[in-house]
């Protein structure tokens, strides 16, 4: 990995909000290079809506915990310069330790709100955009959400450079 790069990550959650845990959490480069992708057992939540992540508890039942990992995670964000995601609140991250305060966060979940609401979706996104994710939940991996955000980033990017250049 070099030094000082853009990567790209999807993180997902247990729920209910108050209890939240991270169960998933994928890191790539631009390049679609991965660089980190493990699910996680939690220690509060025992049970989630798998509908919302696709992830079903018993998957992460003989996983580790996140803070297993939290040195090799931490290692990978600080050779950040910059951090793309999707609706995704660092808040969860800071909460197990980990610091991005250094990092430029671009959550395109910002620049993509149309209506404000459970419309603005990564399924929109990506169709928006013309990103063939797996419709079917449980077949999407982190792997997928994370190359689905890289690149609806670099779409993205072409209309902002294309709008600049009017």
């Amino acid at each position: 990995m070099s030094n000082k790069q853009t990567l790209i990550y999807w993180v997902d959650l247990t729920g209910p909000a108050v209890l939240d845990e991270i169960v998933r959490l994928t890191i790539m480069d631009t390049n679609d290079n991965v660089l980190f992708n493990h699910m996680f057992n939690t220690k509060l939540v025992d049970w989630w809506y798998s509908d919302l992540n696709g992830i079903k508890p018993e998957e992460t039942f003989n996983q580790q915990q996140f803070e297993n990992y939290k040195n090799k995670i931490q290692t990978i964000f600080n050779h950040a310069s910059k951090l793309i995601t999707f609706n995704s609140s660092t808040f969860f991250l800071d909460k197990q330790g980990i610091k991005l305060s250094n990092n430029r966060i671009d959550d395109l979940a910002n620049p993509f709100r149309v209506t404000g609401d459970e419309n603005d979706t990564i399924d929109n996104l990506c169709a928006y955009y013309g990103y063939n994710l797996p419709t079917n939940i449980y077949e999407r991996s982190g792997i997928d959400y994370a190359k689905a955000v890289n690149y609806c980033y670099h779409e993205m990017e072409n209309y902002r450079q294309a709008q600049e250049n009017k």
